[in-house]
């Protein structure tokens, strides 16, 4: 796993901590579930330099 997953996936679990609904997988609507989606989907090609990962190069 990339540093940009492991990123990625610490962030989204923080958002769920911060609503109980998402927290527990309950069906619902809310922003931080709109925003966990998206961040889900973030894809790119990561920009490491010497050896730290640095930002992403977004694709469109």
């Amino acid at each position: 796993m990339s540093e940009f997953e492991k990123q990625k996936f610490t962030v989204i679990r923080q958002l769920r901590n911060l609503c109980a609904h998402c927290a527990h997988d309950v069906s619902h609507s809310c922003r931080l579930k709109t925003i966990i989606s998206e961040l889900d989907n973030l894809s790119g090609v990561p920009l490491i330099v010497n050896d730290r990962f640095t930002g992403l190069l977004m694709n469109k």
